[in-house]
């Protein structure tokens, strides 16, 4: 068996836990917490996500780029301490950013202010796992990286199961119990990443030298707008649901969307855990007409994988939110189905996205992304959706759908990037099938969901496997 197949095969297995714990969470999560602790949940997400892709992901994506350079030239160890450095520095600023985001948008009603700063510090220094969980993947351990993300979901959710039922029954509450399980296993991430490193006085102050920070500042600062543009669309119309309606209707919007997001984010992350590393490897050193060769074959593998997604998880809403969230959502299986639209886009756009990264031009991908936010705050915003709230996440996904375009348009004047339509129509040709699930009349049966669940999870996995299969294929030839 061939290493790639070896990597598809243990990524996969990894993965099928990683979804099976994630899903069995949001099953545990809406039958334990109250509807407005659940829609509080995600009030909190959105909040840490902001901080997140403000201050802190510019970074992480800085340190991925060049992290293969580093491991080569055996300065890895003074690189991540140079970003666990500006990390803490970062996060000591976004509490003071916590101050005003609590007091404008008077969280006091949820809770006090120590602990919503003390929340925001402790799931901040937790978000460091997530930079070296990739740092592992892409170094090209595939067993250690998995292991340790199953093992960082199963703490986490013991410990937010125990922190709900003995401490604090709240959304708060929950996502502490994830925030302790990454911050413990980051310590051992980081020993791994650094080990046969030395540490270099000279090396880190290279880092702090004038030249050397305003090369850093034009790669990130444009990330670092394109980023908040980003939690503008995906992640800000939490908020004016929140403050426009109420917190039960976010719960439901939600959940609906987090169904959907939480399939199309574990496919995604599948993909690019296989992909990216091959990716980062081919475009490093390379001319620009290789670098062109290598995002065009990565797209036709992975573009591919999301449209049959799209269609399993359309057509299948109704039986996924029956078996993963509590009784009282099943309704949001509507949000479900519109919130495809959203992750479609957003994944494609992802993907797009990675061109600004390796032509180190992201000054290119704020256009697109600021009109796309207005578009979204704009509908959101003016118009009234109360009498039909599947709008929201309509309206989003018409926006995301925008920016795909506009970003592509905008990254094919720096490669020569082109998306296989054919493939994509023969892609949907072979899931066609799938439709018959509309023939099936709906009992919301246990033994039926899972009946309809497994049988059609089983053909999509398949499809997958031909794609997958095909890349695999093209890279021994």
């Amino acid at each position: 068996m061939t290493k790639s197949k070896k990597d598809l095969i243990i990524l996969s297995l990894g993965k099928a836990l990683q979804v099976i714990i994630a899903l069995v969470s949001i099953r545990i999560l809406t039958e334990l917490l109250s509807e407005q602790e659940v829609g509080n949940y995600y009030l909190l997400l959105t909040v840490l996500t902001l901080f997140n892709f403000a201050f802190l992901n510019p970074l992480g994506q800085y340190y991925g780029r060049h992290l293969v350079k580093w491991e080569h030239s055996k300065n890895l160890l003074n690189a991540t301490n140079v970003l666990l450095f500006l990390r803490i520095s970062a996060i000591v600023f976004s509490l003071f950013v916590a101050f005003t985001v609590y007091q404008i948008f008077g969280y006091e009603k949820y809770y006090t202010l120590n602990e919503f700063l003390l929340f925001i510090f402790v799931s901040l220094v937790a978000g460091t796992h997530g930079v070296l969980l990739n740092a592992v993947n892409t170094l090209g351990d595939r067993i250690k990286f998995i292991s340790y993300v199953v093992l960082t979901l199963v703490v986490g959710l013991i410990l937010s199961l125990v922190i709900v039922h003995f401490i604090d029954k709240s959304g708060i509450g929950w996502l502490y119990g994830v925030a302790i399980s990454q911050i413990i296993f980051s310590f051992t991430l980081y020993r791994y990443i650094v080990k046969n490193n030395n540490f270099s006085l000279e090396k880190v102050k290279i880092a702090f030298q004038k030249e050397y920070v305003k090369k850093i500042a034009i790669f990130i600062i444009p990330v670092t707008i394109t980023l908040f543009l980003q939690w503008g669309q995906n992640q800000s119309y939490r908020f004016i649901i929140e403050a426009k309606y109420s917190l039960e209707i976010l719960a439901y919007i939600g959940v609906g969307l987090a169904v959907s997001g939480a399939i199309f984010s574990a496919v995604e992350s599948l993909a690019t855990q296989f992909y990216n590393p091959i990716y980062i490897r081919q475009i490093t050193h390379a001319n620009k007409q290789d670098r062109a060769k290598a995002w065009n074959d990565l797209a036709s593998y992975m573009i591919p994988i999301y449209l049959v997604l799209a269609v399993y998880v359309i057509l299948l809403a109704p039986y996924i939110t029956n078996l993963l969230v509590a009784e009282k959502f099943y309704e949001a299986y509507i949000y479900a189905m519109f919130g495809v639209g959203i992750e479609f886009f957003r994944v494609i756009t992802n993907l797009v996205y990675t061109v600004s990264q390796s032509e180190v031009k992201t000054n290119t991908t704020i256009l697109p992304y600021t009109i796309g936010f207005i578009v979204t705050m704009s509908s959101l915003y003016f118009f009234d959706m109360s009498e039909s709230n599947w709008l929201i996440p309509l309206f989003v996904g018409l926006s995301n759908g925008l920016i795909c375009l506009l970003l592509f348009i905008s990254m094919k004047k720096l490669l020569d990037i082109k998306v296989d339509v054919l493939g994509l129509i023969k892609s949907f040709f072979l899931a066609s099938p799938l439709l018959l699930v509309l023939l099936v009349e709906n009992t919301q049966e246990l033994f039926q969901t899972i009946l309809i669940i497994g049988i059609s999870g089983l053909y999509f996995l398949f499809l997958v496997y031909i794609i997958a299969q095909k890349r695999i294929l093209g890279e021994n030839r």
